[in-house]
């Protein structure tokens, strides 16, 4: 991902703050100066926008190189004045687009070498990918540039499983054999000959400055991203593509598969735990995967968003829409065409603003994130794996055995409790019942919030007791846990539904089929929908 963000002017959180990841030392750069005999033909040129946070250690693992440039987006803090202090070149250019900026580097910036690399502020060089550039570059290589990995840093951790090393990009490339168009948040290089891979990753301190910033950056990214699925202009793949082709187009041939799946936030954070090994990179890990699983999230609502909305419902984008499309013209012994749309001709940027502006002024839904924390979700899916199974599997008389397992996953029940095994149980430890209870056969126990069954009260088959809810007067529809509690003696018949926040008096009859959304009194015959006294009970 690309991580300098063009548009955030304030990247402090206040108290709250994500650890920053470690940072170089003061001065790394001489060190790897001394360790080098020779240096590769390379100028940098840095992205920046309000990055005084990071500008200076960028700076000084660049200090290899004699011929580095920052190309600043206007920013208002000390960046630009710690560059020049640290000997870069600067340069500003308002911000359009990440390929814009670097076209607009490779167009305008008189750099000493042919050879670029594109670093961000957030990142590091190393002494190995330098000795990797010059013993690549050592023999005047005919490709346009090199595709290159960098290793995620997060709470003092290189997230190799997490972050799925190695990912690619193109970051070492020839000025006059290379262009770049925008994609999704970021951008893809437009070349005119082969390209290539050097194996040997840098750094990226994703994390420098803050939660914030990155939450912040991720919901601008989760908005081009959705606009560049639903204009239709993402990148075809085949089969072929996803098992056969070399590792980059395999790797954007199976990202472009993904955004097909259903489930995908959910997906992702499976793969990152658990088919990356996540889990095995501990907190940093878990933290990440719930990241990455809310940023994808954020994709699914606003593509929902974008293709629900009128304004956007039916638009098709025509080729030409997206910003620096593909219409460069490449020749190797001269300059590109330099030619870049004016920002009026932006219309995808445009909506990506109207579309923004449009979830505060339309009423529309925008469902919350899920509110289950981790801990909660390992235990129903172990619940749902495991203990369900086993529960519904059991000989139909084996009670105790399945109050046992109930027991297990948290459940509080009592002595000689009936449960049939056909019972449905959302989740165990938000359910207690009292000696001598029973639940019938098919009957639902929804127990979001907490269920509460007293003694020897009994639920009949096919009763529905639903602990949970959603305020639909809220434009998030965020789900509202709250409890049912069924006193003593009380007889729920076949086929009832009890909403949440009720209450069931002892010794109450709630008659087949009827529905209750009130608390209901204690001794009383109950019926209908909504369910209504008819009666006293009377017992002989």
């Amino acid at each position: 991902m690309t991580s300098t963000d063009p548009h955030h002017p304030d990247s402090s959180l206040g108290a709250v703050r994500m650890v920053p990841a470690p940072q170089p030392a003061a001065e790394p750069g001489p060190e790897i100066a001394r360790q080098l005999e020779r240096v590769p033909p390379v100028s940098v040129v840095i992205l920046t926008l309000n990055e005084e946070v990071n500008i200076a250690g960028c700076l000084a693992s660049c200090t290899w190189c004699d011929d580095v440039h920052v190309l600043d987006s206007g920013s208002e803090d000390r960046t630009v004045e710690i560059a020049r202090d640290r000997g870069a070149k600067v340069h500003v250019h308002p911000f359009t687009s990440f390929g814009e900026q670097r076209n607009w580097a490779i167009d305008h910036i008189d750099t000493k070498f042919n050879w670029i690399f594109h670093l961000d502020a957030d990142e590091r060089f190393t002494a190995d990918i330098v000795e990797a550039m010059q013993a690549r570059l050592a023999s005047d290589p005919v490709e346009s540039g090199f595709h290159i990995p960098h290793k995620v840093m997060f709470m003092d951790n290189w997230l190799k499983h997490s972050a799925g090393y190695p990912t690619y990009q193109m970051r070492l490339f020839h000025k006059k054999r290379t262009r770049f168009c925008d994609y999704g948040h970021g951008q893809r290089e437009e070349t005119n000959g082969q390209t290539g891979v050097i194996d040997v990753p840098y750094l990226h301190f994703s994390f420098s400055k803050g939660l914030y910033d990155w939450l912040d950056k991720h919901n601008r990214y989760s908005s081009l991203e959705a606009l560049q699925i639903a204009s239709g202009t993402t990148s075809p793949w085949a089969l072929k593509d996803l098992l056969f082709a070399d590792r980059i187009q395999r790797w954007r041939a199976w990202k472009e598969f993904i955004y097909h799946l259903p489930f995908r936030s959910s997906l992702r954070w499976f793969a990152t735990l658990f088919i990356n090994g996540g889990i095995l990179e501990g907190r940093a890990g878990l933290t990440y995967a719930r990241l990455i699983c809310m940023y994808e999230k954020m994709i699914t609502l606003k593509l929902r968003l974008l293709r629900a909305h009128s304004e956007f419902g039916g638009v098709t984008f025509e080729a030409d829409s997206r910003p620096n499309a593909r219409t460069s013209v490449f020749d190797a012994h001269d300059r590109v065409d330099k030619t870049l749309p004016a920002p009026a001709d932006r219309p995808a940027i445009h909506a990506v603003r109207r579309f923004e502006q449009s979830i505060h002024e339309v009423p529309t839904l925008d469902p919350e994130p899920s509110p289950w924390s981790f801990r909660e979700k390992l235990g129903r899916t172990i619940w749902m794996v495991l203990g369900k199974p086993i529960f519904r599997l059991s000989f139909h008389n084996w009670y105790g055995f399945r109050a046992w397992i109930l027991r297990v996953f948290g459940g509080k029940v009592g002595r000689n409790v009936t449960i049939r095994p056909t019972a449905n149980i959302e989740i165990p430890w938000m359910l207690e019942i009292d000696d001598d209870a029973t639940i019938g056969d098919y009957a639902i126990i929804y127990s979001l919030g907490q269920v509460q069954i007293g003694k020897r009260s009994i639920v009949s088959q096919y009763a529905h007791l639903c602990a949970g809810t959603h305020d639909y007067t809220d434009r998030h529809f965020r789900l509202v846990r709250a409890p049912i509690r069924v006193g003593d003696d009380v007889w729920v018949g076949a086929d009832v539904f009890i909403g949440p926040n009720v209450h069931v008096g002892s010794l109450a009859v709630v008659g087949a089929r009827s529905s209750v959304y009130k608390n209901l009194a204690a001794k009383q015959v109950h019926v209908g929908n909504p369910a209504r006294p008819i009666k006293e009970r009377m017992l002989r």
